[in-house]
């Protein structure tokens, strides 16, 4: 009887161990990796701009860390020498899609928008063009951010693991421009992740953050990377990469 609830009591610790390491959505995306540990995961996207890249790469070898960079086949077409000095500085670099198609409908997410032939070629060019530049990665972020079942099975079928930003501090909004009706500004999203982070903690938490964004927004969000890790460090954080 002593026997049978111990190992009663070892496998409901180790689902739970297992359950909090990492989220998965609804859709099977991790969204967050290893919570019982205080690591931040810099999440970076590159697809059509890249104004702000260098700034990023300037910082994080400042603060002497490394994050996680995801981009099109396009981006790396466009900026091998780029690409390659993110890899050089120790970071890692996944795939994006190759043309940054929108995969499933905005409004009917179990909807796809090309055929899974189409996605599945389209993630395999961006995989080229990584391959291309020495780059076997496994970690894969979808276009816009923006998939369902479908679009994480098709990505599985090619060993890529489906990932995406944690949800709750508005970090992904940062793309914005003044003209949009969902406009929200780097201040309004500094005040977002403060107190998400107060209320929650971050451990294991995808930070997305767009290093290159359209000219008409002037408030770019990656300019306060520098004092978002300098915070994060005062609060016993360090950071990850995938």
């Amino acid at each position: 009887m002593i026997k049978n609830s111990l190992i009663i009591l070892f496998f409901c610790f180790f689902s739970t161990s297992m359950y909090a390491q990492k989220i998965m959505d609804k859709y099977g995306a991790i969204i967050r990796s290893d919570t019982t540990k205080a690591y931040i995961y810099l999440c970076f996207t590159g697809h059509d701009f890249d104004e702000g890249f260098d700034y990023v790469l300037e910082v994080l070898q400042k603060q002497k860390i490394v994050a996680s960079f995801f981009l099109t086949g396009d981006f790396i077409r466009n900026h091998k020498t780029l690409v390659k000095n993110i890899i050089q500085r120790g970071n890692f670099v996944g795939a994006h899609s190759d043309k940054h198609l929108l995969y499933c409908d905005w409004s009917k997410r179990d909807s796809l928008l090309h055929s899974p032939e189409s996605i599945k070629a389209d993630i395999v060019n961006n995989l080229k063009e990584l391959n291309n530049l020495g780059i076997q990665a496994n970690y894969f972020m979808p276009p816009y951010e923006w998939y369902n079942k479908k679009v994480v099975e098709i990505a599985q079928e090619l060993n890529q693991i489906t990932v995406n930003f944690s949800p709750g501090t508005r970090s992904n909004a940062d793309y914005t421009t003044p003209n949009m009706p969902n406009y929200i500004s780097s201040k309004a999203i500094l005040n977002s992740i403060e107190s998400y982070e107060k209320s929650n903690g971050m451990n294991g938490f995808h930070l997305l953050i767009h290093p290159g964004t359209n000219p008409l927004r002037k408030d770019k969000l990656y300019l306060n990377l520098e004092q978002l890790i300098s915070e994060f460090k005062e609060k016993g954080y360090q950071f990850a990469k995938f």
